[in-house]
């Protein structure tokens, strides 16, 4: 069985993009070479790797379990070639992420300890805001990458999702403990609520679903910061429907308390984000690939809460 880097480098990349073009595209290389690359590696496993249709490729079964491998590995090469040939063989310079506040806690910090390990020579500058802003400030070009929810609503956006995550109710210790172990959304839409503007799409996500039921919200408090959301939600001020990822800190320190909600789907698909128009620097296409791996991990770690989304595929809106 002979496989190369370079084989399981177009792998990993079509994989992402779920298309054999955009990925050539990326990698400046024909289609047709490509295409023999994979080929010949599919003939080294016995094993198909990719499922075609209309709209591009999937990862077949086996392709899925040689993705994450893969990716490790690649990983693992760049690191040992850095140590070899030290900072110039790795992608270098200033590279801008904003993230959604709900996820920066988790993430942040083993991004950074990643990067100085495998990418020392990457300058990351990275800022946290609630999701609209985030929307603002890559649409602006202030960012290079912004992890974020809703990306099939922004236009001229390549996307990669990531993970799903489904949003919960919290309530002060003292309040929850009379309630039941799941919450019907009725029953909660009549509480007195704490949420962000209607700029905002977790407003917006409650707000459809309440329109869904005929039940109008009653928000007593609009803030537009999860912790300023959480601190009301302690003191007993209001109940907040929020991510766990954001109330992680505060749900294990005891101050509040979640429940599920019974009978409404509220989740949304957080994804890396980034021009079209505007083609990612080598440093950029690095920090993307290893926020996607940290954000996997952190999932299966448990330290990060939804459904993950594997590979991170990338898509245009």
């Amino acid at each position: 069985m002979h496989i190369t880097l370079r084989q399981l480098r177009y792998f990993v990349h079509i994989a992402r993009n779920r298309s054999f073009s955009r990925a050539a595209q990326q990698l400046g290389i024909a289609q047709p070479a490509l295409s023999q690359n994979i080929a010949a590696l599919e003939e080294s496993l016995g094993a198909r790797l990719f499922e075609r249709h209309a709209k591009g490729v999937d990862l077949s079964p086996e392709g899925q379990r040689l993705y994450e491998r893969a990716v490790q590995l690649i990983g693992h090469v760049d690191a040992l070639r850095h140590d070899i040939h030290g900072h110039d063989a790795l992608p270098t310079g200033p590279v801008r992420l904003i993230m959604a506040g709900s996820v920066a806690a988790v993430l942040i910090a083993p991004l950074l300890r990643e990067i100085t390990l495998r990418y020392p020579g990457i300058r990351l500058a990275v800022s946290d805001s609630m999701s609209f802003e985030a929307r603002l400030q890559v649409e602006a070009g202030h960012a290079d990458l912004a992890l974020m929810p809703n990306a099939s609503e922004m236009q001229g956006m390549d996307a990669m999702p990531v993970f799903e995550e489904h949003f919960m109710v919290y309530g002060a210790p003292q309040t929850m403990q009379r309630e039941p172990p799941s919450i019907d959304f009725a029953r909660l839409a009549r509480w007195p609520l704490a949420a962000p503007d209607r700029a905002h799409d977790l407003r917006k996500l409650i707000e459809r679903a309440a329109l869904a039921i005929d039940q109008p919200l009653d928000v007593r408090h609009e803030l537009n910061s999860p912790a300023m959301l959480v601190s009301v939600v302690r003191e007993g001020l209001a109940y907040a429907v929020l991510p766990p990822s954001s109330c992680a800190e505060a749900v294990a320190a005891g101050v509040i308390v979640g429940r599920p909600i019974a009978d409404a789907s509220l989740s949304r698909v957080q994804a890396i984000v980034w021009p079209q128009a505007r083609p990612l620097s080598a440093a950029a296409a690095a920090v993307r690939d290893l926020l996607a791996e940290v954000a996997s991990q952190q999932l299966r770690a448990g330290l990060l809460y939804g459904r993950a989304i594997t590979p991170a595929h990338a898509v245009r809106p």
